[in-house]
């Protein structure tokens, strides 16, 4: 697969006609769809590492939801007295 353009693909055909009823350049939609694809793979990952943190933490997630809650208010209460 390594050296072979998009273009050469067996989907290539299908998708790009999909792109071109939808008014979008092929090119440019598989360019988003592929960024797409990497911020959310970036995110799983960000997702796994937080929960192992959590996990070595010694945290439960209600006790992370009360801490959150608590600075939110104390947030609003510093904001509201300026």
């Amino acid at each position: 697969m390594a050296g072979t353009a998009f273009t050469e693909l067996p989907l290539w055909p299908r998708f790009e006609r999909a792109a071109r009823g939808r008014r979008r350049n092929p090119a440019r939609l598989l360019s988003d769809y592929m960024a797409e694809c990497l911020e959310r793979w970036e995110d799983e990952k960000l997702d796994v590492e937080m929960q192992r943190q959590a996990r070595r933490s010694g945290y439960r997630e209600r006790d992370a939801v009360e801490i959150v809650r608590r600075y939110r208010q104390d947030k609003r209460a510093q904001r509201a007295a300026s």
